[in-house]
């Protein structure tokens, strides 16, 4: 008796695990059957609401229409999207009939609304639409946002506050980008769009000189991105306090190379021997792209440095020269006293040969002056 009781226990026990298993794949199979019909019915939606919009948001770059459809609380987020992406891809005058349409169905207001909700896709969009809308009854808010905890509200906020008001932004953002580690120096250019690369050059190489040496080098770095003579004043002025640490001094060095303002020669040359390797190498390349014909002495002296990747950016920054050719640079390799100076020289030769006409001068052409 006791045995069959035992089979019997096992026969339930066994019937109910295999029915409630059975119970769990259906529960799952209906989840993922309710999802997909969830998600082809804001699909279907969102198509809708973007066929009837897409046209009205097309003619309002000439002109705003009279009449405008009605809009529910879900569509009037699609329409969001749609009329930040129209914003962005047009400019000039065009702009301005985007912000009637906003005001003539309240977005402004819909997006104030979304400014507090928890959905932080959903925020982030209201930030950015803001921002386009110019609305500086906002303004505090976003100024406080930009020492939000989440690295993506701080710069879209950042970003918001310069397209509302850039002169009055950047004062505000500038300590902001010294502190914040957590910002990428290419969003943090990017951000500066809206005020122009030379402000944008200017406001991020002062931050770069408050910021601490880690943060200010990669600031410094991207300046290259603006394409501005702007941000070399502030810095000059950094070098000419003192010494800073050898990564700003490598990182200003890097930019003096890039912008190559013959101003910026006698500072490059006065590091060509600095105790620091790394800073010798952005004064070796960086004198390649702005040293006149006195200058290839310096850099063939560097072609004897005891680090490798100087001596390679020495010989690269002699094939750069603008008078350099493939018969000059062989010239100087047979003059070199050192395998490891000649060495740097090979594939530089090799390179001139392959990229230079069929004829070379006999002479550098006439050298610049700093």
């Amino acid at each position: 008796m006791l045995g069959l009781d035992q089979s019997d226990l096992t026969l339930r026990i066994g019937t109910i695990a295999a029915l409630s298993i059975y119970s769990a794949v259906g529960l799952l199979l209906l989840g993922i059957l309710l999802l997909r019909y969830i998600r082809h019915h804001k699909d279907r939606r969102r198509r809708a609401v973007t066929e009837i919009w897409r046209p009205i948001l097309a003619e309002c770059v000439v002109e705003v229409p009279d009449t405008l459809p009605p809009l529910t609380t879900r569509d009037h987020l699609v329409l969001l999207y749609l009329w930040n992406h129209c914003y962005e891809s047009i400019r000039g005058d065009a702009r301005e009939n985007l912000k009637e349409l906003a005001r003539r169905t309240g977005t402004d207001r819909f997006a104030k609304d979304l400014l507090h909700t928890r959905l932080l896709r959903r925020r982030l969009l209201a930030i950015v639409t803001l921002g386009h809308l110019q609305e500086r009854s906002i303004w505090n808010e976003l100024a406080a946002m930009l020492q939000a905890d989440n690295p993506f509200v701080s710069l879209v906020a950042a970003k918001a506050l310069l397209h509302i008001d850039a002169k009055a932004a950047v004062p505000l953002i500038v300590p902001v980008i010294s502190t914040r580690k957590d910002w990428s120096p290419l969003k943090v250019v990017a951000i500066f769009e809206p005020a122009g690369a030379d402000i944008a050059a200017k406001a991020i190489a002062e931050a770069a000189c408050l910021a601490t040496p880690e943060i200010g080098s990669r600031l410094i770095r991207h300046l290259a991105a603006t394409q501005s003579q702007h941000a070399l004043p502030p810095l000059r002025a950094l070098l000419q306090k003192g010494s800073p640490p050898d990564d700003v001094l490598s990182a200003c060095l890097f930019l003096f190379g890039e912008c190559s303002d013959p101003r910026d020669v006698v500072t490059i040359r006065a590091h060509l021997s600095h105790p620091t390797w790394y800073v010798r190498l952005q004064a070796a390349s960086a004198l390649g792209k702005v040293g006149t014909e006195e200058d290839e002495a310096r850099l063939i002296a560097l072609l004897d440095d005891e680090h490798w990747w100087v001596r390679y950016r020495a010989a690269e920054a002699l094939s750069h020269l603008p008078w350099m050719t493939a018969q000059r640079l062989t010239s100087l390799y047979d003059r070199l006293n050192t395998v490891e100076s000649q060495e740097q020289l090979v594939s530089f030769i090799a390179q001139s040969k392959m990229n230079a006409p069929d004829t070379f001068p006999l002479a550098p052409p006439h050298a610049r002056t700093a």
